[in-house]
């Protein structure tokens, strides 16, 4: 305990914590309109959409800088951007104070059906598909034509292709796109495929966002530079310091009951550095931010106004490794003993702030992570925590043991402390979010320091992110050697992040065996609710013998938002549209100006 502590503990830390404990710090039902508690510190969220203030003018970070592109189809630091602009066939309902339980909802689609064989998906397009008064498009309305133009433009370029083209990858689902009629879509499948509406509404840079078919000309609409279509927002201002968004008037949706969104106006400064998103949130020239566990209380101390939110645990890191023909982690033994140097429940600690927030009064719930997000859908995900209860005899493989990791290194015939090689994506503005950097540093430093591993030539292998960790590391399919991490990009439905992270095709595959490959094709054709629940499950044990590409744990925590920003909260888990940094995932988050930092005390 002294060690985590150790590792948690700052000076910012410590007298957050004392300020909290000092003023009560504990949740309460008592709320006033804007749903802060009354007698603690954490707001309690609330659907208040019956209040909507419409207008106003939202002040956002973007903590990456963008570099010079912002098109769809290519991954990237610019995830705001196209989810605020761009449509896609399906969304995943958001949960209302609670996570989504993946309902599928259309987006440019206002109804559709599958047919009884599972092969052919028709669907009927929204008749708002309105774009904003600007050239190339001026008003006009997509049809089926944007979509057809959007299918061949992605199948050539977009880094997700293979998950969805069956041209490009004989594993994906889609055999054709076609269109019989302007209002119409028809979707042919090489065999039925239950995740089909997830990778549809995947909300991730480089999948099948519906572009304006004028991007075929880019000097008169070019995806590098110029983002408006049939999405909420429209861009205004793209520089490399600021980001301006303006109310897409033509946007409508069946879905969609009150005219929303309620936002007019998004302004978004780009700020990397994280001492300067920390004060311009604490004198409110920005609304809210992602603020790192470790900061969140002294911030709360420095601005007593701003609402602290409890916040369900969110994505983080996954471990690969390589498994080129020299590659020692080839050797499971040799994967696991890296995972047995890392003390998850220390891990954690350190990365989330739990003692401080404890100190302070504040529980924060924790868990292990084996396969799969802990935010995934309901019913289908292992607990590493219950030991022998879900896992059986493979418990053992998640239980932090330096004798057992030498063991596991002798047994592979190797020396202790083994050499090999941590590749990095170097940090850069443009690169990973910085609270990806620190978490990943807490995890590589056990392991480095564990006296089982020791780095080669003594320090790790950093490479650019764009030109040279993406292509060969993430987008190698395990084609490197040593060992390595990235953001969890896996999408929340079990059954699609087991094929999206387990089989050859799957677009984070960092290696895996016959069985899993087996496994993974099984589950994505299993209509069954229960039995896809099994299916899952068991690769889930399968690869807790495996470790071939598991995450550590996470946290809940505590987010902050200034009081204009309302509805904060409420919406949770979708692939909504505004995307702001809070999950205020749908379109109902609103500004009201007679809360702080807009009216003033």
């Amino acid at each position: 305990m002294s060690r985590r502590r150790a590792l948690v503990m700052t000076g910012a830390g410590a007298a957050g914590a004392a300020f909290l404990a000092a003023c009560g710090g504990s949740s309460s039902d008592n709320k006033s309109s804007g749903g802060e508690a009354k007698s603690g510190l954490v707001a309690k969220a609330v659907d208040e959409s019956s209040k909507a203030i419409r207008g106003g003018r939202h002040i956002s970070v973007q903590q990456n800088g963008i570099a010079t592109a912002i098109d769809p189809h290519v991954i990237g630091a610019h995830t705001t951007v196209v989810q605020r602009i761009y449509s896609q066939l399906f969304r995943i309902s958001d949960g209302v104070l609670k996570n989504t339980d993946g309902t599928p909802q259309g987006d440019i689609f206002a109804s559709w059906e599958l047919s009884p064989d599972k092969l052919t998906l028709t669907g009927k397009l929204d008749p708002g598909l309105g774009t904003p008064n600007v050239a190339p498009l001026n008003g006009r309305t997509f049809d089926a034509d944007d979509v057809l133009f959007s299918w061949e433009r992605f199948k050539k370029g977009g880094n997700q292709r293979s998950a969805l083209s069956n041209e490009i990858s004989p594993a994906a689902p889609i055999v054709s796109l076609s269109a019989p009629d302007k209002q119409t879509i028809v979707l042919k499948l090489n065999e039925p495929n239950v995740t089909l509406y997830s990778l549809l509404a995947h909300s991730g840079l480089g999948y099948f966002y519906i572009m304006p078919k004028e991007a075929a000309d880019t000097s008169k609409y070019d995806p590098k530079n110029t983002a408006a279509a049939t999405g909420p927002f429209y861009l205004t201002k793209f520089t490399d310091t600021e980001l301006n968004y303006k109310r897409n008037p033509g946007f409508k949706r069946q879905a969609l009951k009150d005219n929303e969104p309620y936002i007019d106006e998004i302004l978004e400064p780009i700020i990397t550095d994280n001492s300067q998103v920390l004060a311009q949130m604490r004198t409110g020239a920005i609304y809210e931010a992602t603020v790192t566990p470790d900061a969140v209380l002294q911030l709360k101390q420095d601005a007593p106004q701003l609402s602290m939110y409890e916040m369900d645990p969110g994505p983080n890191e996954r471990i690969y490794f390589g498994h080129n023909a020299d590659s020692p982690f080839k050797d499971e033994r040799v994967r696991l003993a890296y995972y047995k140097c890392i003390d998850r429940d220390a891990y954690i600690s350190a990365a989330h702030n739990i003692d401080g927030f404890e100190r302070a009064g504040q529980h924060v719930p924790t868990w292990w992570e084996g396969s799969f997000l802990q935010s995934s859908w309901s019913g289908y995900i292992l607990d590493p925590k219950s030991m022998a209860k879900d896992y059986g005899d493979k418990a053992k493989n998640f239980e932090f043991n330096i004798a057992d990791a030498k063991k596991l290194i002798e047994a592979a015939g190797l020396k202790t402390p083994f050499e090999y090689d941590q590749v990095i994506s170097k940090q850069t503005p443009t690169s990973f979010a910085p609270p990806t950097y620190k978490r990943a540093e807490i995890f590589m430093n056990m392991v480095e320091n564990s006296g089982v591993f020791k780095l080669k030539g003594g320090g790790r292998t950093e490479l650019e992110w764009a030109v040279e960790w993406v292509p060969k590391i993430r987008n190698s399919g395990g084609n490197f050697s040593g060992a390595s991490w990235g953001p969890d990009t896996a999408p929340a439905d079990p059954a699609l992040a087991a094929f999206f992270v387990y089989n050859p095709k799957g677009g984070y595959f960092e290696g895996g065996d016959a069985k899993l490959d087996e496994l993974t094709r099984k589950i994505v054709q299993e209509f069954d609710s229960s039995k896809r629940q099994a299916l899952v499950k068991e690769l889930q044990v399968y690869d807790a013998g495996k470790f071939f590409n598991q995450k550590i744990g996470t946290a809940g925590g505590y987010g902050l938002a200034w009081p204009a920003l309302r509805n904060a909260y409420a919406f949770r888990g979708g692939t909504g549209w505004q995307s702001l940094r809070l999950p205020t995932t749908g379109p109902r988050g609103f500004i009201d100006p007679n809360q702080a930092p807009i009216k003033k005390a």
